[in-house]
């Protein structure tokens, strides 16, 4: 009886063996002109992005070899800064690389799995990176901060900080590549962008108006910013081009319940220009309570106020991230 199992468990994995291609466990190797993958999901679609993913992995990790033993080597010369200080998450970074080159060489398919080769072509990659490159680079370059308040110089550098992090992969696997490019002027243009966000950050002055049911909420975020080590101003100074102005309203209702007191709060946070200008504007809710009074129970609703700016940062929070 054992033997049979046996017999009939051999022949059960004789017909699995015999339905999956031979490409998909020997697939092309790579080569000068290609990348190949293999990958499998329950549609053609979940397959061909797992080839994809398939050759990223193996990309990512050349590149990160190449770009750790740069970083090792390199001591002086134009490039040291950046390659001493490559974003320890090179790998998982590459691995994000679209490929819009490719093609599916070879499918399998049935009822339950499907089964893709794909062929990356190296050279149109590689031109492809070189452009979305040359585009960000452009892009960083074309800034115009001139006639822009303080916080609209900061959100306009910030939405670019995306494209930044990925010219910046590309540029170590342009590199590594050795592909002919001008690295200098990008590899300037992208370490310059960093210090222009870095000098506009620490410009902004903020100043915090708040009520007197919003005193606590108001500790809280000047605690945030001091973390932060941003500015913080004493005063209102219409003069003051850098001044945001954070206006904190807060509605509080109360409640005591046998030796419970309760205070429900309702915090309008607005973020104002020195002129005036409403820029943004939430609310948060919180609930506090205590035994002593209500001035305790004030101050422990906003827990959930300190909760919300810990958790999202003090600029996201804002609503400026």
């Amino acid at each position: 009886m054992k033997s049979l199992l046996v017999l009939i468990a051999l022949g059960i994995a004789l017909i699995a063996s015999e339905s999956v291609p031979s490409w998909y466990f020997n697939p092309p190797s790579d080569n000068e002109t290609s990348w190949y993958g293999v990958g499998e999901g329950s549609t053609l679609r979940q397959a061909k992005d797992s080839a994809l993913a398939d050759i990223a992995s193996r990309l990512s990790v050349t590149i990160s070899s190449k770009v750790s033993k740069n970083a090792t080597q390199t001591s002086t010369g134009a490039f040291s800064s950046y390659n001493q200080n490559v974003n320890v998450n090179q790998e998982s970074e590459v691995k994000k690389i679209a490929f819009n080159n490719f093609e599916v060489v070879s499918t399998s398919q049935n009822d339950s799995k499907a089964l893709v080769l794909v062929e990356v072509d190296k050279a149109k990659f590689l031109k492809d990176q070189l452009q979305t490159l040359t585009d960000t680079v452009n892009d960083i370059n074309g800034l115009q901060p001139k006639g822009k308040s303080i916080l609209e110089q900061y959100q306009e550098l910030k939405s670019m900080a995306p494209d930044v992090e990925k010219a910046k992969t590309i540029l170590s696997i342009l590199t590594t590549f050795e592909i002919p490019f001008d690295r200098t002027k990008m590899a300037h243009a992208v370490s310059d962008y960093r210090d222009s966000l870095d000098t506009v950050r620490s410009k902004i002055e903020f100043y915090i108006s708040a009520d007197n049911d919003s005193r606590y909420s108001a500790d809280v975020l000047k605690e945030a910013l001091a973390t932060e080590k941003i500015k913080i101003a004493q005063r209102f100074n219409r003069n003051n081009s850098n001044l945001v102005i954070i206006n904190l309203d807060t509605e509080a209702t109360t409640k005591q319940l046998f030796n419970t007191y309760m205070v429900n709060t309702r915090t309008t946070v607005s973020l104002k220009s020195k002129e005036g200008a409403t820029i943004s504007t939430f609310i948060v809710e919180s609930r506090g309570n205590s035994s002593i009074d209500y001035a305790t129970a004030l101050k422990n609703a906003s827990n959930n106020f300190k909760q919300q700016v810990n958790e999202k940062g003090i600029f996201t929070f804002l609503g400026i991230n």
